[in-house]
């Protein structure tokens, strides 16, 4: 008799293991989103899908016919959850967004205020947080419509951007706790649509390609900066990717190209008194000549020594001026605020409610050091004779 129970227990066991996904989906009623744009219309929210044809994946040029891979479903309605609600109806597969690539907000919208909206990405399961979010250059369906040459989607195309702009990318989780935090204000990459060829080529189409930063004062959108203005933010942030700035050769004509290998940025508060902060930065950087343009002689230890002058005085001028914009947009991205909750505060308690005031009268001071440490390939100016160098 007790085998026959023990055999019973086994089999009730095994019969546990054996059991299905109570709440599995199958694939062929799903419908993949794989970006989402977001956009201000009036007193109307419009939410637009970024959806996989299953088809034509897997055929030629992102299709089985040459066509995209993807379709845009898109509504406006008084919420962007209830957007999505009315296209659920309009759809005969459930939308799924557990794949859902980047988050587009359109510039009308992210300067009204992106708080309310976020809540149902942080209370729905499927709205995974590693999400890329990204603010565009006007509105971000017609953004999340391009078609680029390279990625199927241009959802997918819009996270490898980022990726090759920033060395470790913002996700929906570092916005969320960015917008929380004390002391810091959230920014995000701007895209635009970019023309891919001249417009006189028949049927140019629209690409992609970072415009920039987005910037933000707790939740609401305060500035667009240009990424040539951007260098220097991204340098004192740690998050500058394949930079390369060029320098006017000290003597002579042309310009020399200098890849940036590596950086890393220190803040130092000074404190005066509590209207009265300095803020250094001093910012260490290896770089490389990736071009000599000029016909200066980049072997002589003199002209090294030149080169990184100049290099680090046009760094300081570029970094001031940069934090500067930011200062006149009252946007703390680079978290000066939250270092003196860390280091001073005491100081902190008694400036946070007119930090908005303080934190754009503040001095910056910018040290770099930057120094060179490959010349490159070719020792010498590739294509000037010796006679024509300037040593």
């Amino acid at each position: 008799m007790r085998k026959v129970h023990l055999l019973l227990c086994m089999l009730l066991l095994l019969s546990v293991l054996l059991t299905g996904c109570w709440d599995r989906r199958e694939i062929n009623d799903v419908a993949f989103v794989v970006g989402t744009a977001l956009d201000k219309e009036e007193d109307k929210y419009r939410t637009t899908l970024q959806i996989t044809i299953p088809g034509q994946v897997a055929g030629p040029e992102g299709g089985g016919n040459g066509e995209n891979p993807w379709f845009l479903r898109s509504v406006a309605s008084d919420s962007l959850r209830g957007a999505t609600l009315i296209m659920q109806t309009e759809t005969p597969r459930k939308i799924f967004f557990s794949h859902r690539r980047s988050l587009l907000f359109g510039e009308a919208l992210a300067r009204e205020g992106i708080s309310t909206i976020l809540d149902s990405f942080g209370r729905l399961p499927e709205n995974r947080l590693s999400a890329l979010p990204v603010v565009t250059r006007g509105d971000a369906y017609q953004v999340l419509s391009a078609e680029p040459q390279i990625e199927q989607y241009p959802g997918e195309a819009i996270r490898e951007l980022v990726f090759s702009y920033l060395k470790k990318p913002w996700t929906m989780k570092t916005l969320v706790n960015l917008i929380l935090e004390e002391g810091i204000d959230p920014v995000m990459p701007l895209i635009s649509t970019v023309e891919s060829v001249p417009s006189s080529v028949a049927e140019p189409k629209k690409g992609l390609g970072i415009a920039g930063l987005a910037v933000f004062r707790e939740d609401q959108l305060v500035g667009l900066i240009n990424k040539e203005h951007a260098v220097g933010i991204l340098l004192a942030m740690d998050q500058a990717s394949n930079i390369e700035l060029p320098v006017n050769a000290p003597k002579g004509k042309g310009k020399i190209f200098f890849s940036i290998n590596e950086n890393n940025a220190e803040f130092t508060p000074i404190v005066h008194s509590d209207e009265d902060i300095t803020m250094k930065i001093t910012i260490d950087a290896r770089m490389s000549i990736t071009t000599n343009e000029s016909n200066y002689d980049t072997t002589e230890e003199a002209n090294i020594k030149e080169l990184e002058h100049e290099m680090n005085e046009m760094v300081k001028k570029m970094m001031e001026t940069n934090i500067e914009n930011l200062q006149n947009y009252k946007s703390d991205i680079l978290g000066f605020g939250r270092l003196l909750k860390t280091e001073h505060p005491k100081l902190w308690a008694r400036i946070k409610d007119r930090w908005d005031q303080i934190y754009p009268e503040i001095t910056i001071e910018v040290e770099p050091k930057f120094r060179l440490e490959n010349t490159g390939t070719a020792t010498e100016p590739f294509a000037v004779k010796e006679g024509k160098m300037i040593k």
